[in-house]
């Protein structure tokens, strides 16, 4: 259990004007509870985090807020803007999964986080390489999952699917999700992939639209890459990242996803459940 907390950062979304005066008013609380607080807009390459004036910082945050939503999530530890500090998320978004208080009750949940702590939880991220005959043309971290998709044209893709060091089998599909346990409740459930605990350390191939295959979801040890060969010509497919970056694929490319040496801490409450948030979320039915 964390707890001694003296400083903490507020990461909120881009261009927002109401999340933007949120952070000041998140801060402003803290501030008023003796927290020492940096602020900064969650933008490629922004500027240092911003202090309130009249504070001074003694040492590095112990927690990152992230104002937002799931998608401000992704962001901020896509673009390393606050590595190796646990992330707490304050949903202003939609569904808000990866996120642990809202608008209304924010106050309440981080009072009790300065007086009882968090527990520290480990998300693993994935690398995601583009393989073009022998060079390398494209890599990326993500958090969420890795997919190749089709463009405008309505056309089953052909992959070649290899899964650590076994040839699987060649899969014609509109496309393959390979998702992270963290985002198993994005794309890859939405594909008809499992919901995945996030604590373990594993990866899931979800196929999107297999036709005449018999491959179904799989889990593989988040250790064994996952290797997906295009074989079909004018396919038109492409690669998204977390839903957030795309990269147009050739024919012939290859897709590599392994596991990350890169991870993201979160902040949980004692009290927080997977098993509720997956309820209050509406992803199972209350008992």
């Amino acid at each position: 259990m964390h707890r001694d907390i003296k400083t903490i950062l507020i990461i909120y979304k881009a261009d927002h004007e109401q999340v933007r005066g949120m952070a000041w008013t998140v801060a402003d609380w803290l501030a008023a509870r003796g927290i020492t607080v940096l602020l900064r807009e969650n933008i490629p390459e922004g500027p240092t985090a911003v202090v309130p004036v009249g504070t001074v910082v003694t040492g590095p945050p112990q927690l990152a807020l992230i104002l937002g939503g799931d998608g401000t999530m992704l962001s901020a530890a896509r673009q390393r803007a606050a590595d190796g500090i646990p992330f707490f998320g304050i949903n202003l978004g939609r569904v808000g999964f990866m996120t642990s208080a809202g608008p209304d009750n924010w106050r309440e949940v981080l009072a009790e986080i300065l007086e009882n702590g968090f527990i520290e939880a480990r998300r693993i991220m994935i690398e995601v390489s583009v393989i073009r005959g022998s060079e390398t043309v494209y890599t990326t971290t993500a958090l969420n999952d890795a997919v190749i998709s089709r463009g405008a044209m309505a056309r089953l893709a052909a992959f070649k699917v290899t899964l650590g060091d076994a040839d699987v089998c060649t899969l014609r599909a509109d496309g393959v999700v390979v998702s992270t346990p963290t985002g198993s409740t994005a794309y890859c459930v939405s594909a008809g992939g499992p919901l995945i605990y996030p604590g373990l350390d594993v990866l899931c191939v979800v196929p999107i639209c297999p036709f005449l295959s018999d491959f179904k979801p799989v889990v593989v040890p988040a250790d064994s890459p996952v290797r997906l060969a295009l074989s079909a010509p004018e396919t038109n497919m492409y690669l998204t990242c977390d839903g957030q970056e795309l990269f147009p694929l050739d024919d012939n490319d290859v897709v590599v996803v392994r596991k990350s040496t890169r991870s993201l801490k979160l902040a949980k409450r004692a009290k927080d459940s997977y098993f509720g948030r997956l309820r209050l979320k509406g992803f199972i039915n209350k008992p």
